[in-house]
């Protein structure tokens, strides 16, 4: 693999690195949303959401189109939940293997 791939891949996986953005990438799974409709449920401003969608957007894992004054951000792709559900297994197992140390007195 070259060096450009772990450069991209890298910046995927610093853009999934934020709490906020995972829910929003959780939000926008349901439907495309504009970020007056994100605002609300978020409990934060504008500008904080707009600038996660934008590191998002960056890493290819968003994509934005415009509808008059509003943008509408979207998934890019489907393929993303599917990887963060695989991450969500690594912890699981993580926890129920220091839960059975933790029982077995280690």
């Amino acid at each position: 693999m070259h060096d450009a791939h772990y450069h991209a891949e890298a910046e995927i996986f610093q853009a999934l690195a934020h709490p906020v953005r995972l829910r929003l990438l959780d939000f926008l799974a349901e439907k495309p949303r504009c970020v007056c409709e994100i605002e609300p449920e978020f409990s934060l401003d504008q500008s904080t959401i707009s600038r996660h969608l934008i590191v998002l957007k960056k890493a290819g894992l968003v994509q934005a189109r415009r509808e008059g004054v509003r943008v509408i951000y979207k998934l890019s792709d489907r393929r993303i939940q599917r990887i963060r559900k695989l991450v969500q297994g690594l912890i699981a197992d993580h926890l129920r293997k220091q839960a059975t140390i933790l029982a077995q007195g280690g």
